[in-house]
């Protein structure tokens, strides 16, 4: 009887043991659906539910991460932005948004592709080359068609099919640029329509001068010629002086209508080395008429190096300041007034700008909304509210940074910091220097 209990109970319990050794397998094959199915109050029992608890957790972690691959698929197949995952230089995967922004009609056709042929040629690659950063920079990608998009991507690492890829997302900022350039023309011609006045005025007077020793060299010879007399060297020196002024005057003019067409002329991307106190002194002279009564202008040059960046946009900059720093001072009292032009060297090799002015000067709450655009306090139909917005977007474009101090009833100091072009400075820094 012994021996039949013990064959009999190990009959059943290797059947038993055998029974959730096959779930294991099943379950470790994938059947998630799996079950031992043991019950009892035994070991074997136990160890049974215990094995169906843990299968029945797997199979709703499973589901659950099934349903967010799910969902993250859709989400990335439905987002707005490009989006690549790319290993060792070649497009793993695209989106269906990736395929639109380069042309192409499925996402597939950019599979297995080398990066750098999602960019324009001479284009820095900022998708592969290291080291990255989580950092929006603007990128020229090549459409398929052969021509530019003009993207925003930022690139970083993740894991991709259990092996480490990078994921680059891309947004198509060209008609954002393309608005971008009709405001800022829109502020060049705003700019230009304030200082019209002031313009002609310069204008004006050189001319009135070069007219009138014209008109008296003119009727000098005509009168010594007429009658047939010889010219005394003292009628001569006459004529030649007034010619001299005349030929300083027409010099004075052209130097006005050269930096309105610096100024006034669409300025392409490029960038380069600029002698800033060339762009100020070309600014104080068309802003002169906005100046002339109400502040006396002081420069303090000092000895910098040329900065790095684009020359009409940097007039663009600078004169939208000094008009601003001349509107802030009451009219009528132009030698208790001052706007002040100091350059100079910052930390790190970067060059400091500044336009100071003592006029009214900015309340603290409104110093935070200076650079929004719309933001303005000036009265309707005196300012656009895109100046300073304009201004602090060309500053950020070429690498700068903008800055602003202000005092009510003393006055506002607006420091501008640029690189330094490569030829000047060998390593500048990366990062505008802080005040």
């Amino acid at each position: 009887m012994a021996g039949l209990m013990g064959v009999l109970f190990h009959f059943v319990l290797g059947r038993r043991v055998q029974r959730l050794e096959s779930a294991a397998r099943q379950l470790a094959a994938g059947e998630l659906h799996v079950r031992s199915g043991l019950r009892g109050m035994d070991e074997v029992g136990r160890l049974g539910r215990a094995f169906d608890e843990m299968a029945e957790r797997i199979s709703q972690d499973q589901e659950a991460l099934r349903r967010s691959e799910t969902s993250f698929r859709t989400l990335i197949e439905r987002a707005p932005d490009a989006i690549f995952v790319h290993r060792a230089r070649r497009v793993l995967f695209a989106n269906p948004a990736a395929a639109a922004l380069l042309g192409h009609e499925r996402e597939d056709t950019l599979r297995g592709i080398e990066v750098r042929e999602l960019l324009m040629p001479g284009e820095l690659d900022p998708l592969t080359q290291a080291p990255l950063t989580e950092v929006m920079r603007e990128v020229h990608l090549r459409h398929r068609q052969g021509h530019a998009v003009l993207g925003e991507v930022v690139t970083f690492s993740i894991p991709f099919e259990g092996e480490p890829a990078w994921v680059s997302i891309a947004r198509d900022v060209t008609e954002r640029r393309q608005v971008q350039e009709k405001l800022r023309s829109t502020d060049r011609m705003v700019s230009l329509g304030t200082l019209a006045a002031g313009v002609a005025h310069e204008l004006n007077n050189p001319l009135s001068y070069v007219l009138s020793n014209l008109r008296f060299a003119m009727d000098e010879l005509n009168e010594r010629l007429g009658a047939g007399q010889p010219m005394t060297d003292e009628q001569a020196q006459e004529i030649l002086q007034a010619l001299q002024e005349s030929l300083e005057g027409g010099e004075r003019m052209r130097n006005i209508v050269r930096d309105l067409r610096s100024f006034s002329r669409r300025e392409d991307e490029r960038q380069g080395p600029v002698d800033i106190h060339a762009v100020l002194d070309s600014c104080a002279s068309l802003a002169r008429g906005e100046l002339r009564h109400r502040a006396q202008l002081v420069k303090e040059y000092g000895q910098i190096p040329p900065v790095l960046g684009n020359e009409s946009r940097l007039g663009q900059l600078f004169l939208n300041l000094l008009v601003n720093a001349a509107q802030a001072i009451p009219d009528g009292d132009a030698k208790g007034h001052c706007v002040r032009l100091t350059t100079g060297h910052a930390s790190d090799g970067w060059v400091e700008i500044a336009v100071q002015d003592t006029g009214v000067g900015i309340p603290p709450e409104n110093l935070q909304r200076l650079f929004k655009p719309f933001f303005t306090t000036k009265p309707v139909g005196v300012g656009t509210g895109l100046g300073l917005s304009i201004c602090h977007g060309i500053v950020t474009s070429m690498g700068g940074r903008i800055e602003v101090s202000s005092e009510v009833g003393k006055g506002t100091t607006f420091r501008v910091f640029m690189p330094t072009a490569p030829s000047a400075s060998a390593a500048p820094s990366a990062v505008p220097p802080s005040s």
